[in-house]
């Protein structure tokens, strides 16, 4: 799930709850429970004991637990076997693992910058 390359600067663990948005420059994984938007950098992976309510915005995103709302992947969008999206998804390229669930629509066109997508903007230090 942790890809070679790939840059992790959060987690919210197993058991943590966040209400709010989140913006990270870099990469995040979540296995608690997040209400509202998250926008990263990098890739953006829900673990299997996670849950977001909200929009994801990243390069990458890595899909093993529940999301609903909207993904988009500049890159690449991953749903593994234990996913469960109720959403769209807008990437470029998109795995799906048998097992996985989807309820949605798929955009296969060129996402826009991520950045774009989400009204953010980061400075790099």
């Amino acid at each position: 799930m942790f890809g070679m390359g790939s840059r992790i600067d959060t987690v919210l663990g197993q058991g943590a709850e966040f209400r709010g948005n989140i913006s990270v420059d870099g990469g995040i994984v979540v296995d608690g429970k997040v209400e509202g938007n998250i926008n990263a950098t990098e890739r953006i992976t829900v673990g299997a004991h996670g849950s977001v309510r909200g929009n994801l915005y990243a390069p990458e995103v890595v899909l093993g637990g529940k999301v609903q709302g909207q993904v988009t992947a500049s890159g690449r969008a991953e749903l593994l076997a234990t996913a469960q999206l109720e959403g769209d998804v807008r990437s470029p390229k998109l795995v799906i693992t048998e097992g996985a669930l989807l309820s949605g629509k798929v955009g296969m066109e060129a996402a826009p910058a991520v950045a774009e997508a989400a009204d953010y903007k980061f400075a790099r230090k």
